[in-house]
């Protein structure tokens, strides 16, 4: 069966025939229009429009993990091994000067700074 989705026009209730979407201050917003008011939104932002510069958005990277920059993989794979060799040592714990670190001294300083 077909349907036919109808748009409404967001200002004045007539058939719209378009969504407009944009930003302003960080914030999207979407605007259903009638060939009318597609023709005002624009008349009324080209004087803005034409004295902008043109931006291009960077893509946020997908972050992997926890979250919160530290992994919990192993010791060859995180960048804080020097403060967990100083904090184990201040909480008594047998770690050594070099080389791998225990998994339990890995999880308790995770633990103690979620």
């Amino acid at each position: 069966m077909a349907q036919r989705v109808v748009l409404t026009d967001d200002l004045d209730g007539s058939e719209a025939t378009q969504t407009i979407t944009f930003v302003i201050d960080g914030q999207e917003y979407a605007i259903d229009l009638s060939e009318d008011n597609i023709q005002r939104f624009h008349a009324a932002l080209e004087p803005f429009v034409s004295a902008s510069r043109h931006v291009t958005r960077q893509t946020t990277p997908t972050r992997r993990g926890r979250g919160d920059g530290r992994r919990r993989s192993g010791s060859r794979w995180r960048d804080d091994i020097p403060q967990i060799r100083a904090w184990a040592e201040a909480q008594g714990m047998d770690v050594s000067a070099r080389g791998r670190i225990k998994k339990e001294v890995l999880d308790a300083y995770d633990e103690a700074h979620k």
